[in-house]
C-alpha cells in the first residue's frame, strides 16, 4: 500500500488496493465476532447502577455514567492502553471506551484519553504484514510481567482505523486547548492521514471498503463506521489545518461509501439492509449480524434520522425482547450496549430503562467497548432530565 502524506487526486475505487474484485465468501463468524465478549472481563461497579425498578432509572443516569467511568479507568495501563480484559488491547474496543469517556463531565478524562491516542499512534504499523500503513494489531498483556506484545493480527483494518478517526474529531470538539494541542501538533495531520488511508486503501470500485486486506469481505457495520470516520478526519482537516484539499478528498470517498451503503446493502422492497455485500437477505430472527447490523448506519449518522427510525422500528419488530437480553447466549453473553443508544436516537427511552435494569438483576459484565457504549447512552439521557 502507498502512504500519502497528502491526499492524492485518486478517485473512489481506484486505489491501487482496490484492483482485486474476489466474491466474499460470507463472514466467518468465529473470527468476526470481535464484539463478542471475552471470558474474564471488567465489571462495572453494579450497585451504582440503575434499580430493577424502570420507574426508579431516571436519576440514576450520571451513577450509571460514573460507574462506567471510573472502572474503565481502573483499567488503564500506565503508558495508555485500555486493556479489554485482564490479558489483551483491543484497539476498537479501546476506541468506543475512550469516545464515551469524553462524556463523563463529573471527572476530566481528557488526559486519560490522550494517553490512549499516544499509545495507538506510537503502534502504528509501517507497514503490517500486509504491507498496509497505518494499521493496529491486537495486543495480549502479561500483568505479571506488564509486558505488551503484538499478536501481529487485526480483526478489522479498517474498523480501528475508523473508529480513531472518530475519536480524534470527538476529543477535538471538546474545545479543551490540551486537547486541540495534540491533535493538531503533537498527532499532527500526517499521522491522520495515514490512518484515514487504511480505509480509502481498503475501498473497493462498488465504492464499499473490505475488512482487512487478508479479509475480503464489505461489512455493513464496518462501512458505516468506516464513513464516520472519513467524514470525521474531512471535518479535522479543514477546523484544524485550513486543508481543504484534503477535506474534499476525503468527504469524495466517504460519500462513495454512504452511496454504496445505499445501492448495493439496501432493500427498499423491505427496508432492510444486507449484512455484507453479496450475503443473502437478511434474516431478522438471527441476531448477529443479520438483525443487529441494521441499527450501524444510524448509529454513525449515515442515513438520516427518520430512516435510522426505521431501521430501529425492524430491529424491534424482530427483537422486542432485546431489553431482556434475549439475543444473550451462554457462549455469547455479550450484552451490546450499542442498541440502547439507537433506541436513544429513536426516542424509546422506555426500553432503554428496562434494558439499564436488566444490566443489574442480571450483573452483566461490561468490556471498556461496552463500558464506552453505555456512557454515551447515560450522558444523553442524563441531559434530557
Amino acid at each position: 500500500m502507498r502512504r500519502q502524506s497528502k491526499p492524492g487526486t485518486i478517485n473512489i475505487g481506484e486505489h491501487p488496493a482496490c484492483s482485486i474484485k474476489k466474491k466474499p465468501e460470507g463472514p466467518r463468524r468465529n473470527h468476526r465476532l470481535r464484539r463478542i465478549v471475552p471470558r474474564g472481563l471488567l465489571t462495572l461497579a453494579l450497585l451504582s447502577l440503575c434499580a430493577p425498578s424502570p420507574a426508579h432509572c431516571q436519576p440514576t443516569y450520571q451513577a450509571n455514567l460514573a460507574a462506567a467511568s471510573n472502572r474503565i479507568a481502573s483499567q488503564q495501563l500506565p503508558d495508555g492502553a485500555i486493556l479489554t480484559d485482564s490479558t489483551s488491547i483491543d484497539p476498537y474496543f479501546a476506541n468506543y471506551a475512550a469516545i464515551g469517556w469524553l462524556s463523563d463531565t463529573r471527572v476530566n478524562r481528557i488526559p486519560a484519553v490522550e494517553a490512549w491516542i499516544k499509545w495507538y499512534i506510537a503502534h502504528l504499523n509501517w507497514p503490517d504484514s500486509e504491507g498496509l500503513r497505518g494499521t493496529v494489531y491486537n495486543y495480549s498483556y502479561d500483568p505479571a510481567t506488564h509486558v505488551e506484545t503484538s499478536t501481529g493480527a487485526y480483526d478489522s483494518a479498517d474498523a480501528n482505523a475508523a473508529t480513531f478517526l472518530q475519536l480524534a474529531d470527538a476529543l477535538w470538539n471538546t474545545n479543551d486547548p490540551s486537547a486541540q494541542a495534540l491533535i493538531k501538533t503533537t498527532i499532527g495531520e500526517y499521522n491522520l492521514n495515514l490512518t484515514g488511508n487504511v480505509i480509502t486503501g481498503l475501498q473497493q470500485p462498488n465504492g464499499l471498503v473490505n475488512a482487512a486486506p487478508n479479509y475480503k469481505v464489505e461489512y455493513l457495520m464496518d462501512n458505516a463506521e468506516d464513513w464516520a470516520g472519513l467524514q470525521a478526519f474531512a471535518h479535522l482537516a479543514s477546523r484544524v489545518w485550513n486543508d481543504t484539499t484534503a477535506q474534499n478528498w476525503y468527504q469524495a470517498h466517504a460519500s462513495g461509501i454512504q452511496s454504496a451503503i445505499q445501492s448495493v446493502l439496501y432493500i427498499p422492497a423491505t427496508r432492510l439492509y444486507y449484512p455484507y455485500a453479496g450475503s443473502t437477505a437478511p434474516d431478522m430472527a438471527t441476531f448477529y449480524p443479520d438483525a443487529v447490523a441494521q441499527l450501524w448506519p444510524g448509529l454513525e449518522g449515515v442515513v438520516t434520522p427518520a430512516q435510522a427510525k426505521i431501521s430501529y422500528a425492524n430491529f424491534l419488530n424482530a427483537w422486542p425482547g432485546w431489553t431482556g437480553l434475549s439475543f444473550a447466549t451462554e457462549s455469547s453473553p455479550y450484552p451490546w450496549c450499542a442498541i440502547s443508544y439507537a433506541a436513544y436516537l429513536a426516542g424509546d427511552t422506555p426500553s432503554i430503562n428496562k434494558y439499564i435494569a436488566t444490566l443489574h438483576a442480571k450483573r452483566v459484565q461490561l468490556d471498556p467497548g461496552e463500558a464506552g457504549w453505555f456512557m454515551r447512552t447515560n450522558a444523553a439521557l442524563a441531559a434530557l432530565h
